[in-house]
């Protein structure tokens, strides 16, 4: 079996099972390749040795993966020959990495293009679906491109969406990918797929309906791939796991092979779609909050009630753009104020949940400059200025220092409200006190 037919193997566990770690600019990625199921495939937890105060491997626990099986003599509609799969394979890699929605590596993508190809999978659902309430990066919205270099073992680039749906009893995930290839079509493989559909206007899509079962929980799979003359290599898999950590199954997959046969053989996924004139590029991501916080998950209906009550607050030439889950989790929302006329930059973060911050544990991230007071009805205010070294290039000539200020609000009933202002000049930064009338606007509270 070549590469080719070997890495539409692992397509359809992807969103499943690949496993990506980023630090800083180095990346690395592990993708699981359809492995059958070998007695040595184990998890080692480590136990504590008395004698010597190191600790040793336990006993390995074998991890059970039991695959839908496979007829490799059966025949496969719209395939004139049908090859034997084979065994599945480990691939691991390690490369430096680079995200951008504008490389002059992929001329056919940038901004506009992932958001015209948003909007075209938005309108594609089935009419009953909705997409649950999350971040955009898990809201069905493309993301940038990531350059892995010149390395051999590196995958092709490709952007991707993706993002949990409900469709009236079934609820779970969709996963589309986007990509240009010259390789030619792959032939057919017994557990690849189950049927080759040859379209109207000749674009060839391959169907996939499948599951899989590790330690006893069974796994629901559908795929559609689409092969343009274009180069364009469209694949969309729908699966049955729900959960923000995809380890929860419902049994029951949102979209029929049918809904996504619509969507990888749309022309509006195709590399060479031209994108509407005006188009923007999608919106950025927001880091509000961090990795500690644990409060109650925020619903689209608290969203929209905070900027309705963000709109009425005077913020001079700033505009602020609307609040979104933040990247880390579903418990904070922020926003920044890209669309302003000033030098200065406005952010604003919202959680729930939170404990009052006490001097000797201040809010996590503060500069060393943190300082606390509480308010009559017991509102802890903190505030902290803080200086940063930037650089507008990779030289370290023009590098400067920014200046940030920052506000913490955090009420007694454990809604805390971040505000924070930076500019390179410290006169255009937003001053401790505009920032708290912002934070301690009324209605703000979770």
């Amino acid at each position: 079996m070549d590469e080719q037919t070997s890495s539409l193997k692992k397509e359809a566990w992807t969103y499943a099972l690949i496993l990506v770690a980023v630090v800083a600019l180095g990346i690395v990625v592990a993708g699981l390749l359809e492995p059958r199921p070998e007695p040595d495939l184990t998890t080692a937890p480590t136990t504590s040795t008395a004698e010597s105060g190191l600790d040793e491997p336990a006993t390995p626990e074998p991890v059970d993966i039991v695959e839908e099986p496979v007829d490799p003599a059966k025949d496969i509609p719209g395939c004139a020959t049908v090859e034997a799969p084979s065994p599945g394979t480990y691939s691991a890699f390690s490369s430096m990495a680079e995200e951008s929605y504008d490389n002059l590596k992929f001329p056919w993508f940038s901004g506009p293009k992932a958001t015209a190809m948003s909007n075209a999978v938005a309108d594609l659902l089935p009419s009953g679906a909705v997409v649950e309430f999350a971040s955009p990066a898990r809201s069905l919205v493309f993301q940038p491109i990531t350059d892995f270099g010149d390395s051999d073992s590196a995958p092709d680039g490709y952007t991707y969406a993706s993002g949990s749906l409900v469709n009236e009893d079934a609820q779970g995930s969709l996963f589309v990918q986007v990509q240009q290839r010259s390789a030619p079509i792959p032939p057919c493989v017994a557990d690849v797929l189950d049927e080759r559909r040859t379209m109207p206007d000749g674009v060839v899509v391959d169907v996939h309906d499948t599951w899989r079962e590790v330690d006893g929980v069974r796994s629901l799979s559908r795929t559609a791939r689409a092969y343009v003359a274009d180069g364009s290599w469209i694949s969309a898999s729908a699966y049955d796991q729900v959960g923000p950590t995809q380890v929860e199954n419902s049994g029951k997959i949102p979209l029929s092979i049918d809904d996504l046969v619509r969507i990888v053989a749309d022309p509006r996924l195709r590399v060479s779609t031209a994108v509407p004139p005006g188009t923007p590029a999608p919106s950025e991501g927001c880091r509000g909050g961090s990795f500690e916080t644990s409060g109650p998950a925020i619903t689209r209906e608290q969203v929209d009630r905070l900027d309705t009550v963000l709109a009425t607050i005077d913020l001079g030439d700033v505009r602020l753009k609307p609040l979104q889950l933040s990247e880390y989790s579903n418990d904070t929302v922020c926003t920044d104020g890209a669309d302003a006329t000033t030098t200065a930059r406005l952010d604003v973060s919202i959680t729930g949940g939170q404990p009052l911050p006490t001097p000797e544990r201040p809010v996590p991230g503060s500069g060393g400059q943190a300082t606390l007071r509480a308010l009559d009805d017991g509102t802890v205010v903190q505030t902290d200025r803080s200086f940063q070294s930037v650089s507008s290039s990779e030289s370290s000539e023009d590098a400067g220092t920014e200046t940030t200020i920052s506000v913490v609000v955090t009420r007694p009933e454990g809604t805390q409200i971040s505000v924070s202002s930076s500019a390179a000049a410290t006169a255009d930064v937003l001053s401790a006190d505009a920032l708290e009338s912002i934070a301690l606007t009324p209605g703000l509270e979770l």
